[in-house]
C-alpha cells in the first residue's frame, strides 16, 4: 500500500467536498428573500440598541445578539396587535404604512421566516462635537 502525503488527503478531500457541493447544486437551490424590514444594531454606552425604523420600534439589552432576539419578538407582537386593533392603526398616520410590513410579518409561518425578512445592519450614534451628551449625574 503506498503512503498517501498530507498534500495528496488535502488534494482528495477537497475535492470530494466540491463534488458534493456541485450535486447539492441540482438538489436544492439556497433562495435570499429580499428584505423587507432593516434592523440598526447600535451600541450606545455599555449597551445594544436595536431599531427597526420602518415601525418606529427600538429595544435595547446588554448584550447584541439579546438585542436582536428582542427586536424579532417586538416585531411579532407588534404585527399581532397591529392585526387586532387595524382599524385603530389605519386611522393613524404615523402607522397606517405599517400595513404591508404587518402583511408579510403575519404571512410568516414561524420566528426563522420572521428573521428572513430582516436586513441588519451594524450603526453607530455620531454626536456632533457640539452636541456631546452632559456627564450622567450621580445620586
Amino acid at each position: 500500500m503506498p503512503i498517501e502525503s498530507a498534500n495528496n488527503r488535502t488534494f482528495r478531500r477537497q475535492n470530494s467536498i466540491s463534488m458534493a457541493n456541485s450535486k447539492m447544486t441540482h438538489l436544492a437551490q439556497i433562495v435570499c428573500p429580499a428584505p423587507t424590514l432593516t434592523v440598526l444594531l447600535v451600541k450606545d454606552d455599555g449597551y445594544f440598541m436595536a431599531k427597526c425604523p420602518e415601525l418606529d420600534l427600538v429595544t435595547e439589552m446588554d448584550k447584541p445578539q439579546e438585542a436582536l432576539h428582542a427586536m424579532v419578538e417586538m416585531i411579532r407582537e407588534y404585527a399581532e396587535d397591529y392585526h387586532q386593533r387595524e382599524q385603530v392603526f389605519l386611522a393613524s398616520p404615523n402607522r397606517a404604512h405599517h400595513k404591508p410590513y404587518v402583511d408579510s410579518i403575519l404571512a410568516c409561518r414561524d420566528e426563522w421566516a420572521v428573521w428572513e425578512l430582516l436586513e441588519v445592519r451594524h450603526a453607530r450614534i455620531h454626536l456632533p462635537t457640539s452636541a456631546k451628551r452632559a456627564p450622567k449625574a450621580r445620586i
